[in-house]
């Protein structure tokens, strides 16, 4: 199972307050009773509350301990290779919990110590030894911080994690940006001198937008994350792509925008155009209007024309072929068309949208050629019982498989 660290770190707080929602809490519960590491994570926090007393929350819920929790998690994962992906915090600062005070006692300089380290403990648990990549296809996805349920969240340079769902039209002020959230869609206001990177969270079944300070439109799909700045302020207008998103760029001769994936670089001046990269091994550039530059790791590069698509394979040439807008681009309507398709090729398209992976009986079913389209407002019964009805083909869910036979 697939989730972002700082997401359950905070539902762990909030769960240790008791301000969790019931949502919130059915959905940590499921992550701990897969996941030992969330597991011990959560009992070791609770543990070091009832031996504390209250003054562990406030101590916990300090905003200056929020963002070196956050910066120790970065700072664990950039140890690791990663590829075109810019630094999200910068070095690890040394940790503080409070500045001296007069109203502070001088002797609960320990509290501060223990929250610190119980901190530090619990991103240990949850980065740990677990990998986080979740198989679909038989390949590791790359985006295994994006969150599978919840709400849409944006993690801020400063180490804020923001709620959007739900959101209207209340402002909401950062240190780098006022950010203007509406009903499915983010669009903000940077101050100057803005800098540094912010992370884009959409978990499964959800869609969202969000338009950068260029002016330009990134919709991006269920299961995915965008990294991006406040402010474009060098040569170029860069972001990063884990997932699926359609792009709508502003045109800005003197600044051309750069789309990063696992394996590739999409350049543009000013276009449309959709990019799944959910897998690293397994890329397409699909052009809607204007002209893109599709580079790779191998040093390959293809321009594409408007209804031409470039298909990256890792360890081989990008290919060139024509694709049907009505299909490829289906899922900004909340659709997702297939047309003789082999049935083993929904598995993402399930787990991105429902959560849920297929598992077959028989294996031989997962080659069987289907033809139709999954509504991702509907539950995914509605999908399966016309596989019953058109397919003879049965079904049984758990919590997060789904497992196919014939009748």
């Amino acid at each position: 199972m697939s989730y972002n660290e700082e997401h359950i770190f905070q539902l762990i707080l909030e769960k240790l307050s008791g301000d969790i929602s019931d949502e919130d809490n059915r959905y940590l519960e499921q992550i701990a009773r897969v996941d030992p590491n969330v597991r011990r994570c959560l009992d070791e926090l609770e543990g070091a509350r009832d031996a504390v007393g209250p003054d562990f929350m406030n101590d916990l819920h300090n905003e200056r301990a929020w963002s070196s929790v956050l910066s120790l998690l970065h700072a664990d994962q950039e140890k690791k290779p990663q590829q075109d992906i810019p630094p999200a915090i910068p070095e690890t600062p040394v940790i503080s919990m409070h500045e001296p005070s007069a109203t502070r006692s001088s002797g609960k300089w320990w509290l501060a110590a223990a929250v610190t380290l119980m901190v530090a403990v619990a991103g240990y648990y949850l980065l740990g030894s677990r990998s986080a990549a979740v198989i679909v296809d038989g390949n590791a996805e790359l985006i295994a911080a994006v969150p599978v349920w919840g709400d849409v969240r944006l993690l801020v340079e400063e180490g804020d994690t923001i709620r959007l769902s739900g959101q209207t039209s209340e402002e909401i002020s950062t240190q780098n940006a006022r950010l203007q959230p509406q009903e499915g869609m983010l669009s903000f206001q940077p101050v100057d001198g803005a800098g540094g990177w912010n992370t884009l969270f959409v978990p499964t079944g959800k869609d969202y937008k969000v338009q950068l300070s260029d002016g330009s439109v990134v919709h991006l799909n269920a299961f995915s994350r965008l990294r991006f700045p406040f402010s474009f302020d060098g040569e170029n207008r860069e972001v990063y792509l884990e997932g699926e998103a359609y792009f709508d760029i502003a045109k800005k001769a003197d600044q051309p925008f750069i789309v990063h994936t696992a394996g590739t670089a999409v350049k543009v001046l000013g276009t449309s155009f959709n990019i799944n990269a959910y897998s690293d091994s397994i890329i397409v550039t699909s052009l809607v209007s204007g002209s893109v530059i599709s580079d790779t790791e191998d040093n390959d590069s293809v321009l594409l024309r408007p209804g031409m698509e470039a298909i990256y394979r890792k360890g081989y040439q990008q290919q060139q072929s024509n694709f049907d807008e009505a299909i490829t681009l289906a899922w900004r309507k909340g659709e997702y068309s297939y047309y003789n398709q082999p049935l083993g090729t929904l598995e993402a398209v399930l787990f991105h949208w429902y959560g849920k992976q297929l598992h077959f009986d028989e294996p031989s079913l997962a080659s069987k050629m289907l033809t139709g389209v999954i509504v991702r407002d509907q539950p995914v019964t509605e999908f399966l019982e016309s596989l019953d009805k058109t397919s003879n083909i049965t079904y049984r869910i758990t919590e997060d498989k789904i497992y196919l036979r014939s009748k």
